[in-house]
């Protein structure tokens, strides 16, 4: 797994959160966001991630986007421990809270 991150991004932050959690560490890419020489907009990142944002996660040579899509990849692809609670009213409450945040 490679994980295409910018230290200061705090949707790539919660994917670091996960990643942490779950006890995984994937190899890592620094890209860029600071203007003029960011490396979002350059071809060579839109070729893995067109919608030139941050986070990105390569997998099997797919590209997942957005931190909530890539942590919830990385609960049903390693289940324990679980980041969501086990009910689904509690589970609706969760997703509701970081759709609220991203």
């Amino acid at each position: 797994m490679k994980l295409y991150n910018y230290f200061r991004s705090s949707a790539a932050y919660r994917t670091r959160i996960a990643f942490n959690l779950k006890g995984l560490q994937p190899e890592t890419v620094e890209v860029d966001l600071r203007s003029p020489t960011s490396d979002q907009k350059k071809p060579a990142y839109r070729a893995v991630n067109p919608q030139a944002l941050v986070p990105a996660l390569v997998v099997e040579e797919t590209t997942i986007a957005q931190s909530l899509a890539i942590i919830e990849y990385l609960d049903e692809v390693h289940p324990e421990p679980p980041l969501m609670p086990r009910s689904p009213v509690n589970r609706a409450r969760v997703r509701a809270m970081a759709l609220a945040v991203a």
